[in-house]
This record gives structure tokens, sequence and C-alpha cells, in this order.
């Protein structure tokens, strides 16, 4: 339970340190807003995680070993969604699956900032793809120096105690590398 807490407070800081490192440059390549998106229902309900929406950084070599992308519902940054996956022999524009206790490292996240009087007092984090009962699918549709886009689904539960699930569905993104 303390590694989960830990791991939900590090995907937290991901999605805030990329959120900020959004407007760094794209190698020269020019973007408009409705490239950029990040959009699933949730427990049926539709979401904008547009925010700030980003990949990690441009891979330094042609082998791209991890996708990190995430951003947030609002200017607020109370709601964000995230994706990690890292694949040591390198991500394909493919279908990867992560359910259970699987070896992949796949996951999907979603967060809530807890406010109280204007500061943030906790997160309340739902992860998929690695945990027992959980599931990720991510599909990438498209992996170029831009960024990479693609569809996500799965089955996320609640970090920490409690058997409460979201789930994901249809939905996809595209992203620009900072």
């Amino acid at each position: 339970m303390k590694n989960q807490k830990i791991r939900v407070q590090l995907a937290v800081l991901a999605l805030a340190i990329l959120g900020l490192s959004a407007c760094s440059k794209n190698g020269g390549e020019t973007t408009s807003d409705t490239e950029k998106f990040l959009t699933c229902k949730l427990n049926g309900q539709y979401y904008e995680f547009n925010y700030r929406v980003n990949a990690n950084d441009k891979p330094a070599t042609d082998t791209v070993h991890f996708v990190v992308v995430g951003g947030w519902e609002k200017q607020d940054m109370i709601k964000g969604f995230g994706i990690d996956l890292f694949l040591p022999g390198g991500a394909k524009e493919t279908t990867y699956v992560a359910e259970g206790t699987t070896a992949l490292s796949l996951h999907g996240k979603y967060y809530i900032q807890n406010m109280k009087d204007g500061k943030i007092v906790g997160t309340t984090g739902y992860n998929g793809g690695t945990s027992e009962g959980t599931s990720f699918k991510l599909t990438i549709t498209s992996l170029t120096d831009w960024g990479v886009k693609g569809t996500f689904s799965g089955k996320l539960k609640l970090v920490g105690a409690g058997d409460e699930y979201v789930t994901v569905t249809e939905g996809k993104f595209s992203a620009p590398y900072n």
C-alpha cells in the first residue's frame, strides 16, 4: 500500500512536470491546439484532459523506450489523466495490453487533487494495468518525430484501500513531445 501511494505521488509529479514543460520547443514544428488532445469516458462520462497535454521528451535515439502521455482537465490541474509505457526493446505502432500482474510496464492513471481551503491536501488516484483486478489497453497509432497518437481503455482501481473501480472507454490522444 505504501508503494502504491508513492507511485501515485510520483505519477502526479510526472504529470505536473509534463504540464509545466509543455511550453518548451518541439523541434521547430508548430502545432495547433486541435492537434493536441487527450479524451476519454470515465464510468460513461466524457472528459477532456486537454490542458497542457503532451508526451515525454523527444527520444534521443531511433528507439523509443518509453511513452508517457498526460494532460489535465482544466488550468486548475485538479483532475488529470496519464499513460506510462516502458519497453526496453522499444515501442512500436501496435497494441499493448496489461492485465493484473502482467510483466508489461503499462499503466493508465486518473488523479483527483483533494483540496481544502484552496490547498492540495492529498490525491485520490486510480491505477490500472499491473494491479490485480485491473487492466489497461494502449494502441499506438502513430509514433513520429512530432509525438505520439493512439487510443486506450481499461479498468482502473482506487489506490489504497477499497474495491472502487473506474472504467475507461473511448480514450484517444494526440500528444506532441516536449
